[in-house]
């Protein structure tokens, strides 16, 4: 089986490149931005349209982590249901939460609107296919939940009823949440990098810091693999590539889970046949303990699906595998279907399982997206950079105390296997009781 190693969404080439190699770096700066994905960029956007000089760096290309590496469904989904934060946080906390979910979710559209980014985005819902006779009951309960909170707009389909949604028998009925769509990974993040270059930001890539110090006065001294750079502030915004080797990453990456994920894309199919397996095109997921993502690719005529993974750099055939058995399951008529793309990528988790933004030694950090970052990297980014220029009139949920650090923990997620044959377990024991 031949497929392509390479992310679908990099087919658009150059239009992922910075305008414009940077030979020399400045050696002040107001800020320093460590990562140019989507939660850098728009962290060093914020900083610029302040007036502020601001460069951003990065060790590889930009964008070439998690930015374009995603499935491009635009979620914002918090982890833990609201059921439950709000039983651990308390009712104010959790609705909280979750509406900064709606206020990010539609500072996106805006976002792309305002700076007239064609990246196909596509607000056309989610569908939540549940697993089980009790998953579905499950997501009875956290519809009227979700419900109370202005800008949820959520539904259920019955058993009888889902062949409208997705044309399926495997789920036990599902959720429809109005308020999600889907986009182009790689066309949101090249008009991203359009508008930083155009506010005046600098991007070096090739370029990586080495090490972060404390001058006087709270100036940090920026060791680059290109020289120093003396700046009054850095964002740290590497997420789930942190990377293990230098001192000064070590604060984020014992608080991270970096965690990976598999996509396939299938062999170009008309769009009636994407059709008839999924009549309204939204985006779908499952309720499954090792979680499913699937959607229409924006042009409508191929089919992606995502999940864990079981290689480490590179996708092998049994991932390619594995992920075609999991669509095949879903849609057996597509047992003959070509597998064109397999890629992998990273994403973070903390602890909690909640994003976060944080100060720590007059550094800043916006970190664990649990998955969700084509809405919160972006918006959480922004916040960082607002925190940081102290002018934010509305200050993130999220902002606050470092997340707990992991004991006996410095980046290596030394038991994700494991974990992901217990969840695997908890699949096969919900699927052989229903």
């Amino acid at each position: 089986m031949h497929f392509k190693s390479t992310a679908y969404w990099w087919e658009i080439g150059d239009h992922l490149k910075p305008a414009q190699e940077i030979d020399t770096i400045p050696k002040n700066t107001d800020f320093v931005v460590v990562g140019a994905g989507y939660a850098g960029l728009s962290a060093a956007l914020t900083v610029a349209r302040q007036g502020k000089s601001v460069i951003v760096l990065d060790g590889g290309m930009p964008g070439f982590g998690a930015s374009t590496r995603n499935g491009g469904i635009c979620s914002g989904q918090i982890r833990p249901s609201l059921s439950t934060l709000r039983k651990k946080l308390g009712t104010r906390i959790a609705n909280n939460i979750y509406s900064e979910g709606v206020d990010a979710r539609n500072d996106l559209v805006k976002f792309c609107e305002d700076e007239k980014i064609d990246c196909q985005l596509q607000m056309t819902g989610r569908f939540t296919g549940a697993m089980s006779q009790s998953d579905y009951e499950m997501l009875c309960r956290e519809v009227e939940k979700l419900n109370e909170i202005n800008g949820h707009k959520a539904y259920m389909v019955t058993k009888n009823e889902q062949r409208n949604e997705i044309n399926t028998n495997l789920f036990f009925g599902g959720m429809v949440r109005e308020e999600i769509g889907g986009f182009h990974p790689g066309k949101f993040f090249a008009g991203l990098l359009r508008a930083a270059e155009r506010a005046g930001v600098l991007v070096s890539f090739n370029n990586k810091v080495l090490e972060i110090l404390e001058e006087k006065a709270g100036i940090k001294s920026v060791t680059t693999s290109m020289g120093k750079i003396k700046a009054g502030k850095v964002i740290i915004a590497t997420n789930a590539y942190t990377g293990k080797k230098y001192n000064f990453t070590k604060f984020l990456r014992q608080r991270l889970v970096p965690t990976q994920s598999c996509i396939i894309v299938t062999e170009k199919l008309c769009i009636d046949t994407v059709k008839t397996f999924m009549p309204k095109l939204r985006m779908y997921g499952t309720t499954e303990n090792l979680y499913s993502y699937f959607r229409p690719t924006p042009d409508r005529d191929r089919i992606l699906l995502g999940s864990r993974s079981f290689d480490r750099r590179e996708p092998s055939q049994k991932s390619v595998v594995y992920l075609k058995k999991k669509l095949t399951k879903i849609f057996p008529e597509l047992a003959t279907c070509k597998v064109d793309y397999c890629w992998l990528g990273n994403v973070a988790f903390t602890k909690s399982q909640l994003p976060t933004v944080f100060e720590h030694n007059n550094i800043y950090y916006a970190a664990g997206f649990a998955g969700s970052g084509t809405v919160w990297a972006r918006w959480l980014g922004k916040k960082a950079a607002e925190m940081a220029l102290g002018i934010s009139n509305k200050p993130s949920v999220f902002f606050g105390l470092p997340p707990a650090k992991l004991p006996f923990y410095d980046g290596n997620p030394w038991f994700l296997p494991t974990l992901n044959k217990y969840y695997s377990f908890k699949d096969w024991l919900k699927s052989y009781h229903s």
